[in-house]
């Protein structure tokens, strides 16, 4: 390398630091109007780096293979376009309460989710068809629906950058929507059309604007409850995770306000039960009942296995320290180091420089992370699927991520050079990085080093994959030539039958209509002979992972050196497989 350049790299590195240092002496905004635009930026960004990575069956031209199809994406926005499509055929009749209150009692709507957690999947959807001009043999695609999802996400990147952007300067808020965007189940879940990323958004919102409106104040009045009870009114229309929000707002107000918050709290309940109640017609004909019949059905369904250190568990019969030891695997190293470093800036720092978290404003996001996390560790607690029921966490965790970002930038600034403090912020991030795109798009199966990646995870008996994203659009695109013509494809496992038409219709399958689809069963009298499978252990059929004598794979869906699919040929009657040469796809 040349001497001159040397110089350049050298020049072009200081030139980075002497711009970030610039930016990181910025006084800070408390309103965080003046210095928004960094938030919009990187919202922007993280909205379009899912936009162009969520497509399921060449359905969009301007978007990469995305996931393959959840159990229960179709069963989402399904759910979501029958009282958006009603809506919109209603015309300005839409606009009557008579309309929506027919809607939902009609006999084809199944309240088991409130509305407002499907309705941007729906909304996407019904924009999208309309803009393609196509004629649709369904009425809705996933892909469309995932479109929503995106969206969202990119408001909670801003969401998460603004406040902490108002709270530690921009450096923080910055390396907080970073964080957030580069985690990679959160990533993984803003791809798929389901109600986890508005649930992160709407719980995130009602925490983070209610300790910036109240956080301040010394006294509180019944006027300071109802932007709070409003958030916390959307929030519960999204879903039945939002209802760790009333005990962790009710402690917090009593404990800093006493008897003075008594009045903003019960503005606040009243307020978020009137917006709960308007917000789903389906509760207006019996408002106290079908209330009380949410949330008993929330809580009594099916029974769900999940797989843990080699251990197949029912839900509710799973060890306490799941989801801590989840929290701790799927975290990235780095955010995990610097979140929990945040942990002890936050509530303390009187630094002009690096004001950070008041010690309100800490006390209510770590009881709004903590809380989830410990009823989850309850004895007799359903839970499953990974990080997925607890997964409104991570934005308020990665603040956090952004505060001890910030303050470690400074540090080394003062104590070496700025130049160090550069590199040193962007290896944190980098890494972190890298592995978002080396799993791609199979991120709902990342593990951290602590367990060894995927490939360590694996071998200490860790779910590899738990929701059906592996059926990527790249691998049934790639295995397309070994079904043939009109075969009987089996699908293992069938967590819920909607996702058999989903697969059908909604899959890169589509393209094959000969095909037919159907669950797997190998107790049935004719099997059939190929068979898709998703590696869920939780729910495993023994003949396909210890395959008999005679049974071919086809191929194989690898992350990580980890098979998280396959395309299984059993043997025929005789025993022979009469198949291709086993072919693996990394």
């Amino acid at each position: 390398m040349s001497g001159s350049t040397k110089k350049h790299e050298a020049t072009s590195v200081k030139g980075v630091a002497s711009c970030i240092s610039a930016i990181d002496k910025t006084a800070i905004d408390k309103t965080g109007f003046r210095h928004t635009w960094p938030a919009i930026l990187l919202a922007l960004a993280a909205a379009v780096s899912v936009l162009t990575t969520i497509d399921l069956a060449d359905d969009l031209s301007w978007s990469t293979d995305g996931p393959g199809l959840t159990f229960d994406e179709s069963l989402n926005v399904e759910g979501g376009v029958f009282f958006v499509e009603l809506a919109l055929r209603s015309g300005v009749g839409m606009l009557h309460p008579g309309t929506f209150y027919d809607i939902f009692n009609a006999p084809e709507y199944h309240p088991d989710y409130p509305p407002l957690g499907r309705l941007p999947g729906a909304a996407a959807n019904a924009v999208l068809t309309r803009l393609s001009g196509a004629e649709q043999d369904t009425l809705y695609r996933i892909s469309y629906a995932r479109i929503g999802t995106a969206c969202v996400f990119g408001l909670l990147i801003w969401l998460v950058t603004w406040f902490t952007t108002t709270r530690a300067g921009i450096i923080a808020g910055l390396a907080a929507g970073i964080a957030l965007w580069f985690t990679p189940r959160v990533f993984a879940h803003a791809h798929l059309a389901s109600v986890e990323t508005m649930v992160n958004l709407t719980y995130a919102g009602c925490v983070l604007v209610t300790a910036k409106l109240l956080s301040g104040k010394e006294t509180l009045t019944a006027r300071d409850g109802v932007i709070p009870g409003f958030l916390l009114g959307v929030a519960l229309l999204t879903k039945i995770q939002a209802i760790f929000l009333p005990p962790v707002l009710t402690i917090w107000i009593l404990w800093q306000w006493k008897r003075n918050g008594v009045a903003a709290l019960l503005v606040l309940a009243v307020t978020s039960f009137i917006v709960f109640l308007v917000g789903w017609p389906w509760l207006w004909a019996d408002p106290i009942g079908r209330f009380i019949q949410y949330f008993t059905q929330a809580t009594d369904r099916i029974t769900l296995y999940c797989y843990y250190f080699g251990e197949r568990y029912a839900d509710k019969d799973v060890p306490w320290h799941y989801p801590f030891v989840m929290f701790l695997v799927t975290t990235p190293i780095p955010f995990l180091i610097l979140g929990l470093f945040g942990t002890t800036l936050s509530g303390r720092s009187t630094d002009r420089e690096c004001q950070g978290l008041s010690r309100r404003e800490n006390q209510l996001i770590a009881g709004a992370i903590l809380l989830p996390l410990i009823v989850f560790a309850i004895p007799g607690v359903a839970v499953y699927d990974g990080e997925r029921l607890f997964l409104m966490i991570w934005p308020l965790f990665s603040i956090w991520v952004g505060i001890a970002s910030s303050r470690l930038f400074r540090l080394l600034r003062q104590r070496v050079h700025v130049a160090a403090a550069v590199v040193a912020l962007v290896a944190c991030f980098a890494f972190p990085a890298w592995q978002l795109v080396s799993i791609h798009p199979c991120q709902l199966s990342y593990y951290n080093g602590l367990v060894g990646g995927l490939n360590g995870a694996s071998r200490l008996g860790m779910e590899p994959t738990y929701w059906g994203d592996s059926l990527a659009p790249q691998f049934l695109r790639e295995i397309s030539d070994q079904l043939p013509e009109g075969a009987t494809v089996g699908i293992a496992p069938v967590l819920h039958p909607i996702y058999l038409d989903g697969t059908q219709k909604q899959s890169w399958l589509r393209h094959r209509p000969d095909l037919k689809i159907v669950p797997y069963d190998d107790k049935a009298a004719d099997p059939p002979r190929y068979v898709l499978f998703v590696r869920r252990l939780a729910d495993p059929w023994d003949s396909l992972i210890n395959k008999q004598p005679g049974t071919t794979t086809l191929a194989e869906f690898k992350r990580g050196g980890v098979p998280l699919a396959e395309l299984i040929l059993l043997p025929d009657s005789t025993g022979k497989a009469n198949g291709n040469t086993e072919n693996a796809m990394n």
